[in-house]
């Protein structure tokens, strides 16, 4: 083997960091790292230059790095190779975490951190060595079988790797921004991130002078340095010694990087990065919900957020914001008003994300297990589609409405003013994100409908295909009769008010009634401490001995329920109401009890009759 060939795959649409793309360091690194193992080595990033085919050609093995997002373009990719019988290996978050799926389309995934593993691989298929101990690998043996090798320890002296060569990217001058890691790992522990995972909670540093080397190396070459580390300042002591040592070399460049809002309780750390060149920060601010910040393990308040803000912009250092929409807490009015603060707070970019269950992540874990994966199509989990159901909201709100906010905040009011301010650089950044977002709200339609019929096939197959019993008449039935014994006052009136509002005859715990075809009832199981809904459970078994004889069959249906907005949903799509109707009457039912969300823990238990 010689001629060994690196691909970033690319990202599936454009966002704000399209803007300026920002590779990731993985498939560099371990260029460098063979290159100087006297391989004959090639990195494409597509997200800086289309592929050239023709530069491939020759490969002896081909490296693919992927993110979620961007893996169905890497299997796609890997397909290509493999059909030519050029061997493939993958890597990168998303293999890592499910290998198995990567060796449906590859002949290997590097697990992890993969400088030693991708070097052993390399020298064992040189050698025709049995690869079952090289730690880090995933492969198919001779009989076809999926082979786990047990992973890898992480590498504790970042100094012994290589500095990347960027020379080795193709069209590497269409580059303006340079990746520079100083640090691997994070002790936090937010839910949705895969830092953990990938790289462990210990913080393992670069030293000073290996830093410094970097960027000599990087700076005179690029408009920009963006530091990747996951928190730039995560020890403020070693961050300061960076700094002061950038200071006293007399090194100039223009940098940012990604920080936590605790930055901004220490004010001589702000000093020095404004002092070193600190151009702007990237902080995941990620709610302005104080119980979605505590669901989300941020160790961080509202109060953080609005200090952080308010003394970085002080030093003059420009603030990219990024939240994430969509948690379990978080409701229509959480985006927009969302939305408003940021503006309020004058933050100079923005990135609002849905919440995406990443594999490898307790939230995915979360929300697979649950139920709630509307589909695994990976280019959706872009963190701008809603790829799960939220409790407070439907998907295709939760997309919509996210979408909605970054207009409100991209709009020509902010782009004139920055124009006014002579800030070009954010005025076109601005313009970017305008069009970014009117192209994804113009694909909106096309996503509704497909969460649409997947919503509704797994609807279907949840309850039994419950709507091919209903009376088939349009509308669905006409009659609705609400069994309210399992339900106290307030959650009465609420469901009373809620179906009332869908159009239909509504009847209210009656004893007797009238059956026919149009006719469904309803009785929804509240779960209290006191009683854990057994009188709720009670009245449907007398309702049904009552009038088994009058029914063809068998016909109660659990319905599971992860909230009380996912009831109503439930209800409104087996009486056929569109999503507009009933997100109105879900609100009207709020009001009319005072706004109080009361918990429907348990089902929905509906009876055709």
């Amino acid at each position: 083997m010689k001629n060994i060939y690196f691909i970033e795959a690319k990202s599936p649409g454009a966002h704000i960091f399209s803007f300026t793309a920002l590779p990731r360091l993985g498939s560099i690194l371990l260029g460098t790292i063979l290159k100087e193992k006297g391989y004959n080595v090639k990195v494409f990033i597509e997200d800086i230059a289309p592929l050239a085919w023709s530069l491939l050609d020759d490969a002896d093995m081909i490296c693919i790095s992927s993110i979620t997002s961007t893996a169905n373009r890497a299997f796609q990719i890997a397909e290509r190779f493999r059909k030519l019988g050029i061997p493939v290996a993958v890597g990168g978050p998303h293999s890592t975490f499910l290998p198995e799926e990567s060796l449906q389309y590859a002949d290997y995934v590097v697990i992890g951190e993969g400088e030693e593993t991708l070097v052993e691989l390399m020298e064992h298929l040189e050698t025709n060595q049995p690869l079952d101990t090289i730690k880090g690998l995933s492969f198919k043996n001779d009989r076809e079988e999926i082979v786990h090798n047990p992973p890898r320890e992480l590498a504790e002296d970042l100094d012994t790797a290589p500095i990347p060569d960027f020379s080795l990217v193709y069209k590497w001058e269409k580059a303006r921004v340079v990746p520079l890691a100083t640090s691997r790992g994070c002790p936090f522990g937010c839910k949705f991130c895969s830092v953990i995972p990938m790289f462990g909670r210990k913080y393992r540093f670069k030293s000073i002078e290996r830093v410094l080397t970097e960027i000599r190396a990087a700076a005179p070459r690029k408009d920009h340095v963006f530091f990747i580390d996951d928190n730039f300042a995560a020890n403020k002591k070693r961050t300061k010694q960076l700094l002061m040592a950038i200071i006293e070399s007399n090194i100039k460049f223009e940098w940012s990087a990604q920080v936590r809002t605790d930055v901004a309780k220490d004010p001589e750390l702000l000093e020095l990065m404004q002092r070193a060149g600190c151009f702007a920060v990237y902080i995941g601010f990620e709610s302005i919900n104080p119980k979605t910040l505590s669901l989300y393990n941020k160790g961080q308040v509202l109060s953080d957020i609005e200090n952080a803000i308010r003394l970085v912009k002080q030093h003059n250092i420009n603030i990219h914001g990024m939240f994430v929409l969509g948690s379990d807490t978080d409701d229509i009015q959480t985006i927009r008003n969302t939305a408003k603060f940021a503006k309020r707070l004058n933050i100079e970019s923005i990135q609002f994300m849905v919440l995406t269950p990443l594999p490898g992540t307790p939230v995915f874990e979360e929300i697979r297990s649950s139920g709630r994966l509307i589909h695994t199509d990976w280019s959706k989990y872009d963190a701008q589609h809603a790829v799960f159901e939220p409790k407070q909201m439907t998907a295709f709100e939760l997309h919509v409405e996210t979408l909605k906010a970054m207009a409100k905040f991209y709009s020509w009011p902010t782009i004139f003013r920055n124009l006014w301010k002579f800030d070009f650089f954010y005025a076109v950044v601005g313009l970017y994100g305008k069009r970014s977002v009117k192209k994804a709200l113009s694909g909106a339609r096309k996503y509704y409908d497909q969460l649409r019929d997947l919503i509704t096939t797994e609807f279907d197959t949840k309850t039994g295909k419950l709507r091919h019993l209903l009376p088939q008449k349009k509308g669905g039935a006409k009659n609705i009769i609400l069994n309210t014994a399992s339900l106290e006052a307030n959650e009465s009136r609420f469901f009373s008010t809620f179906l009332s509002k869908l159009d239909r005859k509504l009847v209210i715990n009656k004893e007797r009634f009238s059956l026919n075809k149009d006719t469904l009832s309803i009785t929804p199981l509240v779960e209290h401490l006191k009683d854990k809904h057994q009188k709720g459970k009670l009245q449907l078994t007398e309702f049904y001995e009552h009038y088994k004889d009058k029914l063809d069959s068998a016909r109660v249906i659990n319905i599971e329920s992860i909230s009380l907005f996912k009831t109503c949903e439930n209800i409104g799509l087996l009486l056929n109401a569109n999503a507009k109707k009933i997100r109105k009457a879900y609100e009207q039912a709020l009001e009319s009890t005072g706004g109080n969300v009361f918990e429907c823990k348990l089902v929905l238990v509906m009876v055709l009759l």
